[in-house]
């Protein structure tokens, strides 16, 4: 981790399900991103829109919903387990403001993005824990964790402040990484699990963390933004691949959402949550 130039004001958003939540945060993206004074603007993407009938490759991204939510004020948009799903996954992962999980043998898109505004640079990471791989997904299944980020601080630039979104099921993972590079990176935001997690971090070498954004989207049946019948039906042994495609929830609209503060060595300095 080198300083960041100057310090920065980072929002980092879960999760969007849905394009008509995608909708709704580009409308409130604006005036947000001026009343919190965010300098970057960094969004999970990856359950965007609904992409075919398919319960296991049920959602992705569009090239008009991330063009939407660039134009509101999104600066890069991350991804996940589902950034392989949907009819324009090549127009998807060759955008120069998307990236995908960075540790897993894939030709297509890129893993890392540096930004910058100003003096201040921030590069943002994505990785995928092989506990949010599920068999028979379009995704690639990942390299370990550890392994992966000793190979991508070895071989690739990382300048500025580094925020990494992890995409994985445990916060006890998500916990043991970002205590294993406190101090080597800025921030570690969760993602995957829709639920969010009530409190940030700011570990002892100054590393803010949160083990789950949560989701942006409709609340509704178990609070991830759609009807969860399918991770119902694999709990009982039945053929989930049978059933309809997921259905989207239809509830009030929540903002998964933290603000970090990084000050001018890199080091974060606050992570609050944001609604």
């Amino acid at each position: 981790m080198t300083g960041p130039g100057a310090p920065m004001t980072v929002l980092a958003v879960g999760d969007v399900v849905g394009a008509d939540s995608a909708e709704w945060l580009a409308g409130r993206l604006p005036a947000l991103r001026e009343e919190l004074g965010a300098h970057f603007v960094v969004v999970n993407g990856e359950n965007c829109v609904v992409t075919g009938p398919n319960p296991m490759d049920g959602f992705g991204m569009t090239v008009e919903v991330v063009d939407r939510l660039l134009d509101a004020g999104v600066d890069v948009i991350t991804g996940g387990n589902h950034s392989w799903d949907g009819p324009e996954v090549e127009g998807v992962l060759a955008h120069p403001k998307v990236v995908r999980p960075w540790n897993l043998e894939e030709a297509r898109g890129r893993g890392v993005l540096t930004l910058q505004n100003g003096d201040r640079v921030l590069t943002v990471v994505n990785l995928l824990s092989p506990t949010a791989a599920l068999p028979g997904m379009a995704a690639p299944q990942p390299r370990p964790l550890w392994t992966s980020w000793t190979e991508l601080a070895e071989t690739e630039e990382l300048p500025g402040a580094v925020l990494i979104d992890l995409h994985g099921e445990s916060p006890w993972e998500k916990a043991s990484v970002a205590t294993a590079l406190d101090g080597q990176i800025s921030a570690l935001v969760g993602t995957h699990t829709h639920d969010p997690t009530l409190r940030g971090h700011l570990l002892p070498a100054g590393t803010a963390y949160i083990a789950e954004l949560g989701m942006t989207g409709h609340l509704g049946f178990t609070g991830g933004g759609f009807d969860p019948m399918h991770f119902a039906a694999r709990l009982r042994g039945e053929d989930h691949m049978r059933l309809p495609a997921y259905e989207l929830a239809d509830g009030p609209l929540t903002l998964g959402a933290v603000r970090i503060e990084i000050a001018s060595d890199g080091t974060a300095t606050a992570i609050e949550r944001i609604a």
